[in-house]
């Protein structure tokens, strides 16, 4: 699938980042973003209880069939397109970095099925998706082609998701109908699993996303490479262009965001989020996986942001 995407991407509207960008400007593939702490309004146990279960709304969007938060089953393969390739291997190893860091899949010599196309006219490039190869647009009807391929972000994601249960994969579509003897009938029926488990599985099955070069001047690759690990590692339901209590690296590009509160790498709720959601159960009901990811933020984020009495917040 993913594969079919580069047979129309040498549109004349593709293009490089500006060729003005000099060596020195450009992180090597080795090196890492500055870790990030998590600074401002101390939280007590009930608002960052509150905060925790809100990033999670915000940063899982429900697979469509399932309810469940989707993530990687098979290795996470990225790929930048129109960058010179100094900056293709250092986005996509700290891509993969993260990933490993978190508990996503990942290996060596993988097939790719994630494409991060850098262009100055983004639109231009959807516009060929949504004619040539829409199924890359992820599930929609097809009165909605032209409202989904619509780009409206600075970095900016469309995610093929899909079922699976044991052996077999269905990708998630509107229009597909489970026959006879399909192993999955039952369940896309409402017959399988249980109250805490479906018995099967929200994948993702290829990532598409779009840079539009004119959007992100002034940001380090390290913020770019961080950012993109975040939007394909999960499937942020409305944390891009807000403003959450806990920081988010989703906010980069967002004016509702003061400059000053943006985090520039991976917050430490980040890292949390995408720990708990590639160590959930794979299988559970979504209401279930929401819960436990927001329990173990919690956990994770209460010793650093806490005020001291864990009730009473700190004075400013």
């Amino acid at each position: 699938m993913a594969a079919a995407l580069l047979l129309f991407l040498s549109l004349p509207a593709l293009s490089l980042l500006a060729a003005a960008q000099t060596a020195a400007d450009t992180p090597a593939a080795t090196d890492s973003p500055p870790t990030v702490t998590i600074t401002g309004n101390r939280f007590t146990v009930e608002t960052l209880t509150r905060a925790t279960e809100g990033f999670v709304q915000d940063h899982g969007h429900p697979s469509p069939r399932l309810n469940q938060l989707t993530r990687w089953e098979r290795p996470v393969c990225p790929q930048a397109i129109n960058v010179p390739a100094d900056v293709a291997a250092f986005l996509t190893t700290r891509i993969k970095t993260v990933a490993g860091q978190v508990g996503a899949p990942t290996r060596d010599g993988c097939k790719r099925d994630i494409e991060i196309i850098f262009s100055d006219a983004p639109q231009a490039v959807m516009d060929a998706v949504a004619d040539k190869r829409s199924f890359l647009l992820g599930y929609h009807f097809v009165n909605q082609t032209k409202t989904v391929s619509k780009v409206t972000q600075a970095i900016q994601a469309w995610y093929v998701t899909a079922v699976r249960d044991g052996a077999t994969t269905v990708v998630d579509d509107p229009y597909y109908v489970p026959g006879p003897n399909d192993p999955l009938k039952d369940q896309f029926h409402g017959n399988g699993g249980s109250r805490l488990s479906h018995d099967m599985t929200s994948v993702f099955d290829n990532i598409v996303v779009i840079v539009d070069t004119t959007k992100i001047e002034g940001e380090t690759f390290g913020s770019l490479a961080d950012y993109l690990a975040m939007l394909v590692l999960a499937q942020p339901a409305s944390a891009v262009g807000q403003c959450n209590p806990l920081p988010s690296i989703l906010s980069l590009f967002t004016d509702a965001c003061p400059s000053a509160q943006r985090v520039r790498t991976l917050s430490p709720a980040d890292k949390a989020y995408l720990e708990g959601l590639y160590s959930v159960a794979p299988d559970a009901v979504g209401s279930l996986q929401r819960a436990t990811i927001a329990t173990h933020m919690l956990d994770s984020l209460k010793t650093s942001v806490l005020a001291p009495d864990g009730g009473t917040p700190a004075a400013k």
